[in-house]
């Protein structure tokens, strides 16, 4: 038994045929349909606005920059346009002739590109007149600062905002500009214990410290590099070191001396990484030293530099701190000597004392005092080191009180002289 017809292969190809001629002849209809439409807001392009810019000039923002264009054609290329009408149709705007601030109406030139739109035309004339505000362009050349809205642990501090490049250029209409003080960034974080950087952008801010924001305004870079330092902080003791004598021990410093030591200011802020920082957490500043055979006047002053390793600061200020100091509790007692001698006499010369006695003060617990005579006193001028030559000098003398542990020699307000003659030999 024979198969149907419409189950033959003929048909099959008959039917194929039928619907591509039906797809054609509907194609055909479709595109050679005409039609118009109105293409909004195709962009202007600005021809010369180098040269319009090189005479100190710009276009105000309120210069509606975009243009509506009517079209006629075929309705497939009609479609095509209106997707991505940038594509095929141009709007050329020439600004180079104006020469001054003010409102111009300029001819924009319209026109069709790409071969699509061949059979596609402009309605009606090929130019439409823009209307143009120009106003005058100012470039400046402002601060970049930072501000710092966060927070940092306690114990920590920020040091001030590093920020490169430090100044930025700007441009933009005459009006705006003025109004603009400085650039800004603004720096965040909460509970801050390392420092903080990066490329961050900036904010223009006006005289009155209010942010203006405007897309007339272009500055030469968009970012800038920033560090926060955030540093750890300490208040740290200043204290002094003591050279025992004049009848002060070690043993005996904390009744006759150490309450009547009083230091200003005894204690500084300093600052640093943490690293740096936190192995001085417990210690002290050492100031200097204080030989306590020198102290022989009730409240007797010492003033000290207040000097720091390179990588710590002072955040107190202060560069100088007071010692004022006392020896209490102990006597005194000028002794006679003429115990002197004078040693290490370089070879080529010979060295006499002219001075034969001396009065030396010394001081200690009354009792001990009263046993004290002028043979434990020896006087001691030595002449190592020194460069003579024949005269008459003065040198400054050890002396040694012997036999006593509890008393011991002070110095004078002038110290003591010893006259020593030199000859040479």
């Amino acid at each position: 038994m024979g198969k149907k017809f419409t189950e033959s292969k003929a048909f099959n190809i008959i039917l194929a045929v039928l619907i591509a001629l039906a797809l054609w002849v509907y194609v055909t209809a479709i595109i050679g349909q005409v039609g118009s439409m109105t293409i909004r807001n195709v962009p202007i392009t600005l021809v010369g606005e180098d040269v319009l810019n090189s005479k100190g000039l710009m276009i105000d923002a309120s210069t509606k920059l975009t243009v509506n264009v009517g079209i006629t054609g075929g309705r497939s290329a009609l479609v095509a346009i209106a997707s991505n009408s940038s594509e095929f149709i141009t709007a050329r705007l020439d600004v180079s002739e104006i020469s001054e601030a003010g409102e111009y109406e300029l001819p924009c030139k319209l026109g069709l590109e790409n071969t699509l739109t061949s059979g596609v035309r402009l309605d009606g004339d090929s130019t439409q007149t823009i209307r143009v505000v120009v106003t005058k362009m100012l470039s400046k050349t402002i601060e970049v600062r930072g501000n710092f809205t966060g927070t940092v642990k306690d114990g920590y501090r920020t040091n001030t905002v590093e920020i490169t490049p430090s100044t930025v250029r700007i441009q933009g209409p005459e009006a705006l500009v003025n109004q603009i003080d400085y650039a800004q960034v603004a720096i965040t974080g909460e509970e801050l214990t390392k420092t903080v950087s990066g490329e961050m952008s900036f904010d223009m801010i006006s005289s009155d410290g209010e942010v203006l924001k405007s897309n007339e305004i272009s500055s030469n870079v968009n970012t800038v590099s920033v560090v926060l330092p955030v540093v750890k902080t300490l208040e740290i003791p200043l204290t002094v070191d003591y050279i025992y004598g004049g009848g002060i021990t070690e043993e005996n410093f904390a009744r006759y001396v150490e309450p009547y030591v009083d230091i200003q200011p005894n204690t500084i802020q300093i600052s640093g990484e943490e690293s740096d920082i936190t192995p001085l957490e417990g210690k002290s500043i050492t100031l200097g030293k204080i030989d306590l055979a020198d102290v022989v006047q009730e409240n007797q002053t010492y003033t000290f530099p207040i000097v720091l390793a390179s990588e710590l600061s002072n955040d107190s200020g202060i560069s100088e701190a007071t010692v004022t100091i006392s020896v209490k509790g102990l006597g005194t007692k000028t002794v006679e000597t003429s115990n002197i001698e004078v040693i290490n006499v370089p070879e080529g010369f010979t060295a006499s004392a002219v001075t034969q006695s001396l009065q030396v003060q010394v001081r200690g617990p009354a009792d001990a005092l009263e046993t004290v005579d002028g043979y434990q006193l020896r006087v001691v001028v030595d002449l190592e080191g020194e460069t003579l030559r024949q005269a008459q000098f003065p040198f400054q003398p050890k002396i040694y009180l012997d036999g006593e542990s509890t008393c011991g020699v002070v110095n004078g307000a002038n110290g003591y002289i010893v006259v020593v003659n030199i000859q040479s030999q």
